[in-house]
């Protein structure tokens, strides 16, 4: 979730990693901003998410026609990015937080108004969505906040059509300084193998996992088809 740089955006990140240290109450508002406290971490969230959703949408290989659903899309920067690949096709968010829907519905207001993209309050493990409804699927940073990722990711096979495309970002329990930096009671820190096998198990095949290391700490993304 980091990304080097020196500007008033990664100092105030780096002061966020701090605060988030030493307080399970702010935590929580990483999993879900809210009031006005969660606008200071949506903003904190943007420039954090900034590459990694960046390198998440390249690993997504999206078409002009695609129909695509980002799970958690905060700040709504990585929805408004797709926008301009997806020009053709449907791009869709659900997300928690009515913080960050309003974030992310004043960031997209352009596209909402020609009715390419639908942005939904709600969570993962619960999708309003019709089974086989997309063929492009992300979800950055959420992962940590499902205590049951067997029923998310059920849930993120049956709205996706056969032969879709699954990216999930996360920091991985091999980077040391995640689970130093943020309290496990908020965040479940799961392994690449941890991930790699919650997904083949949820029915995707072809799993696959790339690393990089980003500032401070260490960002896998989980690729992964719906088996055909």
């Amino acid at each position: 979730m980091h990304e080097a740089g020196g500007g008033p955006g990664a100092r105030l990140a780096r002061s966020w990693r701090s605060i988030v240290k030493r307080s399970s109450l702010i935590a929580r508002q990483g999993r879900q901003p809210h009031g006005l406290l969660g606008q200071i971490v949506g903003r904190i969230m943007a420039h954090e998410t900034e590459a990694a959703n960046r390198i998440a949408l390249q690993r997504l290989d999206l078409e002009p026609d695609d129909r695509l659903l980002e799970v958690g899309f905060g700040h709504g920067r990585t929805l408004a990015a797709a926008a301009l690949q997806v020009t053709k096709g449907r791009l869709a968010g659900i997300d928690p937080s009515t913080v960050m829907l309003d974030i992310a519905r004043r960031r997209n207001a352009k596209v909402l108004r020609t009715d390419r993209m639908t942005l939904i309050l709600g969570a993962s493990g619960r999708l309003p969505f019709g089974d086989g409804s997309f063929n492009k699927l992300l979800s950055v940073h959420t992962i940590y906040f499902w205590p049951s990722p067997e029923r998310d990711l059920a849930e993120i096979h049956r709205v996706m059509e056969t032969g879709g495309r699954l990216v999930i970002g996360f920091r991985p329990g091999e980077d040391a300084g995640f689970a130093r930096d943020f309290p496990p009671e908020i965040y479940h820190i799961r392994s690449i193998a941890e991930v790699e096998r919650l997904v083949s198990t949820a029915g995707f095949s072809d799993v696959d996992t790339m690393t990089r290391q980003m500032g401070a700490g260490q960002m896998a993304w989980t690729c992964a088809r719906k088996a055909l």
